[in-house]
């Protein structure tokens, strides 16, 4: 059963099996445990056992393999996707004639398949109204990425809405950049961790193939001892499994964004706004929510300001308000709310706008509502110059916050660069223990 998981597994990633290339595959591994074994004077049986734990380790380090090239895969389409259907859209500012011209970037594949459903989708759906972004959501379920949803809705809204786009569509380029260096400088570093922990590995090995050298010089034969060579074979095990489990760890994917229920953090924005924490444990949990939803707010209120951008080349302020609350992010609604209202009774004051999002530590948010005060009173400079600046610092802002997760995903890794030492300690202490009792008993 494990057999055909794992079979399954590897056909899910792509791995095409091939008799030639296994058997070359299991040969050199085979080879390659019976050299290890032998450098390190293994008996026969201690060196079956090293041959058996390295084919049986083999399929996994097959299946991380399949799973790197999978997801390197689908990065690198979902990158070509996004700058071509913005570069589409900017010339054609059509949804539909974007994804035909993209289409025509992939010949077969994963990619391909999932726009041609799309397509299909828009094109002999009509019985709906919203067929355009159904199938766009086709796309976004088969590459859940947070940068292609906002790609998608401001394209959406954007053939809706009409105006001038190109300088929103600058931004989005710009920060699909941001999005593609941040994953190959990821990639780069996962790269080095694995390299760091194999060489950890190799050199923990040397320190213990030391010991087998030094007792050669004295004469002593460490390999005659069944301790010496089960713990022998038990630190080699040890090491493949720790190289196993790093790369298993790195073997992460770069398209997924961690999927988040908007309505969920629309609903805690209002509980932490009513909610008067009073015990110390309600206390935490009030800063660790909140803490989470102004992170949602960061992500979700640059693709709103591009929205609100579009609707103020025709619209004034409060009414370009009110018109960008249905299509707004969950979590800004409760926010966006009470601003029209506040705004509502008082369209001259600053004081709604200072009021948006007043308890969240969200400096550029901040400015960018009272640049739209400035802009409402006819005393601001160029509304979609303002904007533009205002959500390229913030993308900065959020291009950093990202790149930090990047970096804490592979931070974890250090206990296993550490942990080939820890084995290789363990073997040198008993090793030299037994080498000492073997030295003294010649003595007498």
């Amino acid at each position: 059963m494990k057999k055909s998981v794992l079979s399954e597994e590897l056909k899910k990633y792509g791995h095409v099996f091939s008799v030639k290339r296994s058997g070359a595959l299991y040969t050199a591994v085979f080879l390659g445990m019976l050299l290890l074994g032998r450098i390190f004077s293994l008996g026969v049986v201690s060196q079956g056992i090293l041959c058996v734990a390295g084919l049986v380790f083999l399929p996994f380090f097959m299946l991380n393999a399949a799973k790197n090239e999978h997801h390197q895969k689908r990065f690198s389409d979902l990158n070509i996707y996004m700058e071509q259907f913005l570069y589409s859209f900017l010339k054609t500012g059509k949804v539909l004639s974007s994804l035909e011209d993209v289409r025509q970037l992939f010949d077969s594949g994963e990619m391909r398949n999932t726009i041609d459903a799309a397509r299909e989708h828009i094109l002999h759906t009509y019985d709906e109204s919203s067929v355009e972004e159904e199938g766009l959501l086709m796309i976004e379920k088969a590459y859940p990425n947070d940068m292609l949803a906002i790609l998608h809705r401001f394209a959406l809204q954007t053939e809706a809405l009409g105006g001038e786009y190109s300088d929103s569509v600058q931004l989005l380029l710009e920060a699909r950049r941001m999005w593609a260096d941040r994953i190959y400088e990821l990639q780069q570093e996962k790269r080095k961790k694995r390299r760091d922990i194999f060489l950890s590995i190799m050199v923990s090995l040397g320190l213990c193939l030391m010991i087998y050298l030094l007792s050669e010089k004295m004469g002593l034969d460490m390999s005659s001892i069944p301790l010496a060579s089960g713990v022998t074979v038990g630190v080699l095990i040890l090491d493949l499994f720790i190289f196993y489990k790093a790369d298993a760890i790195l073997s992460f994917g770069y398209v997924e964004s961690v999927h988040r229920d908007g309505e969920h953090f629309a609903k805690e924005y209002e509980r932490i706004r009513d909610e008067v924490p009073i015990y110390p444990w309600q206390k935490m949990n009030h800063r660790i929510m909140k803490k989470y939803v102004t992170k949602e707010i960061e992500k979700e209120f640059p693709g709103w300001l591009m929205q609100l951008s579009l609707l103020l080349q025709t619209e004034n302020v409060q009414v370009s308000l009110y018109k960008s609350y249905d299509n707004a992010p969950e979590v800004l609604k409760p926010a966006l709310k009470e601003l029209v209202e506040a705004l509502k009774e008082a369209p001259e004051c600053m004081e709604p706008y200072i009021g948006f999002l007043r308890d969240y530590p969200l400096p550029e948010i901040h400015s960018a509502m009272k640049m739209l005060y400035s802009i409402s009173e006819g005393s601001g400079g160029d509304a979609g110059v303002q904007i533009a600046d205002i959500i390229r610092r913030n993308q900065r802002l959020m291009d950093r916050a990202e790149r930090m997760k990047g970096e804490d995903a592979v931070a974890g890794m250090y206990g296993l660069f550490l942990a080939p030492q820890i084995t290789a300690g363990v073997k040198l202490c008993v090793d030299m223990l037994l080498l000492m009792g073997v030295y003294l008993q010649g003595s007498f």
